[in-house]
């Protein structure tokens, strides 16, 4: 069962999170992610991408029964780091304007999905956070500090705390923040002005954007936490973070 929603109307490609109950990302996720963004990218009759996403959560991260699965010896057809940088990047690198509409809750590499998008409009109970810290796993700060402040990033990296879409509307992060009643509503209304403008001035415009943070330089600060997570994942900490969260209890670490 496929989910991501894709819906196509009227020079928009609505892309929505479906996978209850709190959208985590698994393999098959960053894959339908990855070929929703490619689609948009060939397709003419779309000039602007819409992220949105169902339930409470926008997005908690990383499926963790998936990850404590490949500690354990789990196979997938392609390595699982390569499938979850093609997915994030994808955002990044599309041709086409995306906007990214947050309710509530957007953590770890579900923070990164409106971090790599152009626009981003938070409702007013959403918040952001690199909580990976939390379970044991080295999360995506320095991919981070593409769209916050680096001492801001620091702290939230280093704490595993939240920032409220106050707090990211006043970092610049986030466009506006507005009641969940109008949250899709404001999310068409900027698209519509997008596609106002000239289809070729869009596309350049979004070629020269990609000067201001190079697509690549993400992808590299992106390879160069994979050596740090397979650390992560390999320790005895990690294992009991997983255990603890599965069996709704605080975790005792050992520092092994």
């Amino acid at each position: 069962m496929s989910a991501i929603g894709i819906e196509i109307s009227e020079k928009i490609m609505w892309l929505t999170l479906d996978r209850p109950p709190v959208n985590a990302l698994s393999y098959a996720v960053y894959e339908e992610l990855s070929a929703a963004f490619t689609r948009a990218d060939a397709n003419d009759d779309v000039y602007v991408t819409i992220i949105r996403a169902t339930g409470k959560y926008f997005s908690a991260g990383n499926d963790l029964r998936e990850l404590s699965g490949i500690i354990e010896g789990d196979t997938f057809p392609r390595p699982y780091q390569e499938v979850v940088e093609e997915g994030l990047t994808s955002i990044i690198r599309s041709s086409k304007p995306v906007i990214c509409l947050v309710q509530g809750p957007a953590t770890g590499a579900g923070f990164c999905i409106p971090s790599y998008s152009d626009i981003v409009v938070a409702t007013e109970n959403a918040s952001f956070g690199i909580a990976e810290i939390q379970r044991g796993v080295i999360g995506g700060a320095p991919e981070a500090s593409y769209s916050l402040p680096p001492k801001v990033v620091r702290y939230m990296a280093l704490t595993g705390s939240f920032i409220t879409a106050e707090e990211a509307l006043s970092y610049g992060f986030v466009r506006k923040v507005v009641s969940e009643h109008d949250l899709y509503k404001e999310g068409e209304r900027i698209a519509r002005r997008i596609i106002a403008n000239p289809p070729l001035s869009i596309r350049f415009m979004k070629e020269s954007l990609a000067s201001i943070y190079p697509p690549g330089r993400i992808e590299a600060l992106i390879k160069d936490d994979e050596t740090w997570n397979d650390r992560a994942l390999h320790t005895e900490d990690f294992s009991e973070s997983v255990r603890a969260f599965l069996e709704k209890r605080d975790p005792v670490y050992h520092g092994r």
